[in-house]
């Protein structure tokens, strides 16, 4: 008895089936590298954290130090951009020699006074077309000799990256995440000037 033929569309449509598949996973597989490249970012840059300009009432005739910041938090490549305690520290550091407030920051010991920043509370989105961050941070100055508090203040600053300042959400992030830094270091600097020291 001869064996029933099996019809030759049924190969073909196997194949079809499999080419499919294969176009769908690819599909998938660049829809993520899409989510992933819009979505994870770098870590806020401490140049672009320092301000531009100043507010100076007072400029103090004494040096001051600066202890690392704290609260901040290190950005995971596969992740979104963040603030790090060092970057903060140092756009710190930069925009208090920049501004003149203070006669000059001194590294390590020897300064008149030490001043302490903490990042209390950073409100960052994952994503959006406006970026809104808000961050809250406490500022302390220090005595050097006595460590004596001469100063302290909490306040929160607001800042916003527009979708016009850069198109992809991950590099609008980084954006948002410097602009924030910039505006909370400067509105401390203003707050530092308004001290009879």
């Amino acid at each position: 008895m001869m064996g029933i033929k099996k019809c030759p569309f049924v190969k073909e449509i196997k194949m079809k089936r499999m080419l499919l598949k294969k176009i769908v996973m690819s599909v998938l597989a660049l829809a993520s590298l899409s989510v992933f490249l819009l979505t994870s970012g770098c870590a806020a840059n401490a140049i672009r954290m320092v301000p531009t300009d100043f507010e100076v009432v007072n400029k103090h005739h004494h040096t001051v130090s600066i202890n690392e910041s704290i609260g901040g938090r290190e950005t995971n490549p596969l992740w979104t951009s963040q603030v790090s305690n060092s970057a903060f520290t140092e756009a710190l550091s930069n925009a208090l020699a920049k501004s003149g407030v203070f006669q000059a920051v001194i590294k390590g010991g020897g300064a008149d006074y030490l001043l302490d920043v903490t990042i209390l509370d950073y409100d960052q989105p994952w994503i959006g077309i406006d970026i809104d961050i808000r961050m809250k941070t406490k500022w302390e100055l220090a005595d050097a000799k006595t460590l004596v508090p001469v100063w302290s203040d909490t306040f929160e600053t607001t800042y916003r990256a527009k979708l016009s300042d850069a198109l992809i959400a991950a590099e609008r992030l980084q954006k948002a995440n410097e602009g924030s830094v910039r505006t909370n270091i400067k509105e401390g600097i203003r707050r530092l000037s308004l001290l009879s020291l």
